[in-house]
Formats: structure tokens, C-alpha cells, sequence
């Protein structure tokens, strides 16, 4: 009798965990979709609380998403408990900067910074010099930077697919350190 009990308790507690999901988005007009990056599949996006309803509202077609969450294969829906990180698909790409300098975001999660001077288009670089994660709020998107010269934290402001701003603080402080300007 313990003995079932006891693997009955596990049983349950193995399905009640969430476990890690990383894929990308589909946004319709009625719906999002997430398609799992491992298994290729397609699973409706469901939300355990409203804030995390509004993050994934906040996605476009084609961003990634990083997630902790409970996956239903008859229904083929996976319930969001936790965001892990976000990835935009807009900010893929070169964006030359008001300072004289590129940001080739050459991942989700990685980008180069590389000096470009009075040239008006940015040159191929090495490998990428700093790592990144997006994550949202309820109004804005964060950033966490990292790299050889230190870790930052940052808003992200996205005016439209073409013009972006990063505002760089100084994590013990709050204060702002500086606003990068970026266009396509």
C-alpha cells in the first residue's frame, strides 16, 4: 500500500512539473501559435496568469520564445507558466547607430558592435562580442547586455521596424547612462 502511494505521489509530481520549451511564433489575426523548436510541432499559446498573456500579445510573427510551461498533446496547447526570455525577430540584422558605431544582431541572443565612422553602411565583423536577453514588461522591454566591458541593463524602445532606441542604466543607480539611437 505505501509503496503505490508513494509512486502515485511521484507520478503526479512529474506531471504537475513545467519543464523548458524554446520555438518560435506564429501570430494570425485570431491567435498565436508556438512551434517547438526541437519537435517541429505546433501548439496553441496559453497563458497561466494575464501578465504572461500580455507578453506573449506583445509578440510578432516569427520572434522566439523561451518558456517554462506544462504541454497538453491531445490538445495540442502549451500553457506558459514562466517566460524565460523573449527574442525579436525586428532586431535581427545591422543598425547603424547615432554614435558613429554598428550593432549586428546576429542572433536572438548575440550581437557585434564594430566602429563604422562617417560610413553610412556597416561592414561584415568577426564573432559576436556581446550576449543579450529580452524579456518583457507590462509596458516596455528589458534587456540584459553582456560583454567584454561589462553587464548592462536596458530599455528597449521599439518605434517601428526601421528605428529603435536602447537606453543603457547604470544597474546600482538606476540612472541613465546613455540612449543609443539605431536605425535600419
Amino acid at each position: 500500500m505505501t509503496l503505490k502511494f508513494f509512486v502515485i505521489c511521484i507520478l503526479l509530481s512529474i506531471k504537475t512539473m513545467a519543464l523548458s520549451y524554446e520555438g518560435s511564433v506564429t501570430r494570425t489575426k485570431t491567435n498565436v501559435k508556438f512551434v517547438d523548436a526541437s519537435l517541429q510541432k505546433t501548439y496553441s499559446l496559453n497563458a497561466s496568469t494575464a501578465l504572461i498573456s500580455s507578453y506573449i500579445n506583445k509578440l510578432s510573427d516569427g520572434d522566439f520564445l523561451s518558456v517554462e510551461g506544462f504541454r497538453d498533446e491531445k490538445q495540442t496547447v502549451l500553457t506558459v507558466s514562466s517566460v524565460n526570455y523573449i527574442g525579436l525577430n525586428v532586431l535581427l540584422g545591422s543598425w547603424l547607430g547615432d554614435d558613429l558605431y554598428c550593432y549586428n544582431f546576429t542572433s536572438f541572443t548575440e550581437f557585434s558592435v564594430s566602429y563604422r565612422g562617417a560610413s553610412k553602411k556597416c561592414s561584415p565583423v568577426g564573432a559576436p562580442n556581446y550576449t543579450y536577453l529580452i524579456n518583457a514588461t507590462s509596458n516596455s522591454w528589458v534587456m540584459l547586455l553582456a560583454g567584454d566591458r561589462g553587464s548592462y541593463v536596458g530599455d528597449l524602445i521599439i518605434n517601428n521596424s526601421k528605428d529603435l532606441q536602447i537606453q543603457l542604466y547604470d544597474s546600482e543607480t538606476g540612472d541613465i547612462l546613455r540612449t543609443i539611437h539605431l536605425r535600419k
